[in-house]
C-alpha cells in the first residue's frame, strides 16, 4: 500500500479528478484547499519586493491511499493532468503505508482500499 500527496493548482483540479476517475480500481481521494509557498518564495524579502504581502498562494492538496498496483498510474495521471508548463504547477509525493483499516467493516490492508464485498461479490 502507498500514499500519494499531490499539491496542484486549483484551476487544474477538475482535470486531475477526471484523469483519476478513469483509472481502473481507483480507490478514491481526499481534497483540501490549502495555502503555502515553494522554494521560489522561501527567502528573505529582496530589495524592492513587498514584504507585507501575504506569501501564501492557494493550492489544492490531493491525498490518495492506493495499492502498489495502481501507484504509478495514479502518479502519472496526476502529473499529466496538472501540467501547465509554468512555475507553480505543483509537486507529488508518495511512499509506503504500513496499515489501513476500514472502520465500518474492519477490513485490513489492501481490502480496506477496495470496494467492500457484498454477498461474496464486489459492488
Amino acid at each position: 500500500m502507498n500514499v500519494i500527496v499531490a499539491f496542484v493548482q486549483p484551476f487544474q483540479l477538475d482535470s486531475v479528478v477526471a484523469a483519476l476517475r478513469r483509472i481502473r480500481n481507483f480507490p478514491g481521494m481526499s481534497v483540501s484547499e490549502i495555502g503555502g509557498f515553494g522554494s521560489h518564495m522561501a527567502h528573505v524579502p529582496r530589495a524592492g519586493e513587498r514584504s507585507e504581502v501575504h506569501p501564501f498562494e492557494p493550492m489544492m492538496r490531493v491525498e490518495i491511499f492506493c495499492r502498489a498496483a495502481e501507484f504509478v498510474a495514479i502518479v502519472e495521471a496526476i502529473r499529466k493532468a496538472a501540467y501547465t508548463g509554468h512555475e507553480r504547477d505543483g509537486k507529488i509525493f508518495g511512499g509506503p503505508v504500513g496499515m489501513a483499516c476500514r472502520i465500518r467493516t474492519g477490513d485490513l490492508g489492501e481490502a480496506a482500499l477496495l470496494p467492500p464485498k457484498v454477498d461474496g461479490m464486489n459492488q
